[in-house]
């Protein structure tokens, strides 16, 4: 059966992580919606056929929601006007990509074949930073989602708790965070590992010339003046004694 959607992934740093696989589905797309905040990886795909840059259709909406699903609708609107078509993200194309999972649901609901195909997404660099193998056991929550359903991180586990500049802020976020985002999420777990339990923020390269960067601090004194979240860092908590 013929694929009418490639959902894509250009690993986290740059050009350096698109697979040859990508690449062969991206030849073979008539056409292949890209959302990416790096010009360079536009511009390499620009090599291989016609690109769709998804970044202006931020343009008028203050919910990410609504954001996503107009981007759902154009990839989808545009494969049933003939396939294949590809829609590439930043990372893995089923890894906290929003706009992806409505992109999937919505052809699956048109009758539409859908075609994922792995990249290296940001769990996969955060084993490298780290320099730990989580195949031993490991939590992973996305900051809202935790906080939303009031979950209770196993404190015998390691935990790793994404998403931090969104937590609980469902609105486009176009500067630096600010204000007091994080201390609901702080509160939550600090009453499980203690305030004075150290933790890592991680700032994962994601440009060729960026480096990584790996914060220790307690976790009480976590917050938005104390990190960089416009670099869209990754909490590590390690598993109390």
């Amino acid at each position: 059966m013929a694929t009418d959607i490639y959902l894509l992934g250009s690993g986290i740093r740059g050009t350096l992580h698109l697979t040859s696989e990508t690449l062969q589905a991206v030849e073979a797309c008539r056409c292949v919606f890209v959302l990416h905040p790096d010009q360079m990886v536009l511009d390499d795909l620009r090599r291989c056929t016609d690109v769709r840059d998804l970044s202006a259709v931020y343009d008028g909406y203050d919910v990410r929601q609504d954001v996503y699903v107009q981007m759902s609708q154009l990839v989808v609107a545009e494969a049933e006007r003939g396939g294949p078509v590809g829609f590439m993200v930043h990372g893995h194309p089923l890894f906290l990509v929003s706009a992806a999972e409505y992109t999937l649901s919505l052809a699956r609901s048109r009758g539409l074949t859908t075609e994922i195909l792995a990249g290296v997404s940001s769990f996969d660099t955060l084993l490298c930073d780290l320099q730990i193998d989580y195949g031993y056991g490991v939590q992973i929550f996305d900051s809202t989602t935790l906080l939303d359903n009031g979950w209770t991180p196993n404190p015998k586990v390691p935990l790793l708790v994404f998403q931090l500049p969104t937590t609980r802020n469902p609105n486009v976020v176009t500067g630096r965070p600010t204000g007091a985002c994080l201390q609901p999420l702080v509160d939550h777990l600090t009453g499980i590992y203690g305030g004075d339990h150290m933790v890592k923020v991680v700032h994962s390269a994601a440009f060729l010339i960026e480096k990584t960067e790996i914060i220790e601090l307690p976790l009480s004194a976590v917050s938005v003046d104390s990190l960089d979240l416009e670099r869209r860092p990754t909490l590590y908590v390690p598993a109390l004694p």
